[in-house]
């Protein structure tokens, strides 16, 4: 579906209050992200301060990695809506009645693989104090990875359109939000975090943790309609190793006031899936069944004859 410009440079295009252009953005500019203690990489790359947009449906696609809750400790101590949104995420793990001091989070820890790896969790989260009568793993320690969106596709028609809406005399907001015909690249976010997700969720299971995987709506979405044939068991209230979390638009959110004119995002209900890791990963590897069709009909060989098999 084509989309739409929903938050630039930090604030929602649907609103009374004028968006301005970045004009500055050839010179590649330092502004501040209000997503993070530090500006905004976009800006200072000399791109489009883009942090997320909307298909025609109205469902959001984040394409700024940082958008979600941003994890270089480089940046500074956790801002408030990274608070927020953490404090969401501690929530589904742990459940409602968690106080801060209670959270303990790591950023960006190095996971050692082999000499050479890069990998890293976005967040190690873990509750520093048991609850007398809680089960014995409730409150394990979680690899948390971000994955609210990703790019995407024909990301040049989105730039030229902020262009020309930067270049007309009053660029208002009626003419930001006008539809461009780049499309999000649900797969592409997923394929690339597949090998994370195979190797942090494997560290997690074999250290006696729990893999969480934060996603946005639309590749929530993805991997549940590729799941449809398979009953996984919801653990939720029970011993469960992996839990898939959709965040969605927070119609009715707060905005803290490091970022008071952005969208604000909630963890949806409708959208959780809390489950055995080994069982999912094992639904996703089996996918497919015998084809015997695909590998009938007409060949070539190497001397351009055609060969029927």
């Amino acid at each position: 579906m084509p989309v739409s410009v929903a938050e630039y440079l930090g604030e929602r295009t649907d609103t009374a209050k004028q968006i301005l252009p970045l004009s500055a953005l050839a010179s590649k500019p330092k502004v501040p992200c209000p997503f993070r203690n530090s500006h905004c990489l976009k800006a200072a790359k000399g791109q489009q301060p883009v942090c997320s947009v909307r298909d025609t449906s109205g469902e959001l696609w984040i394409v700024c990695e940082h958008r979600l809750c941003a994890t270089t400790p480089k940046a500074g101590p956790v801002n408030e809506h990274q608070k927020k949104i953490l404090r969401l995420v501690a929530n589904a793990i742990y459940g409602n009645n968690i106080s801060d001091e209670e959270i303990l989070i790591k950023r960006e820890e190095q996971i050692p693989i082999t000499a050479t790896s890069d990998y890293k969790a976005d967040y190690i989260m873990w509750r520093s104090n048991a609850r007398a009568g809680s089960p014995i793993d409730s409150d394990k320690a979680a690899i948390v990875e971000m994955q609210g969106g990703g790019e995407t596709a024909s990301t040049e028609k989105i730039t030229a359109h902020l262009k020309n809406w930067a270049l007309t005399p009053i660029p208002s907001n009626a003419l930001l939000v006008q539809p461009t015909n780049a499309v999000p690249l649900v797969t592409n976010a997923w394929r690339r975090q597949q090998e994370q997700f195979l190797v942090k969720g494997s560290v997690a299971m074999l250290t006696g943790a729990k893999m969480v995987f934060c996603v946005g709506s639309l590749l929530y979405d993805y991997l549940i309609q590729r799941l449809t044939t398979v009953n996984l068991q919801n653990l939720q209230n029970a011993s469960w190793s992996l839990a898939l979390i959709a965040f969605v638009e927070d119609k009715d959110g707060v905005a803290p006031s490091c970022a008071p004119n952005s969208i604000q995002f909630k963890i949806d209900s409708n959208r959780t899936l809390y489950t055995n890791y080994f069982s999912f990963v094992q639904a996703l590897t089996n996918q497919g069944a015998p084809q015997p069709n695909v590998f009938k009909g007409e060949y070539a060989n190497l001397n351009g004859d055609k060969v029927l098999v």
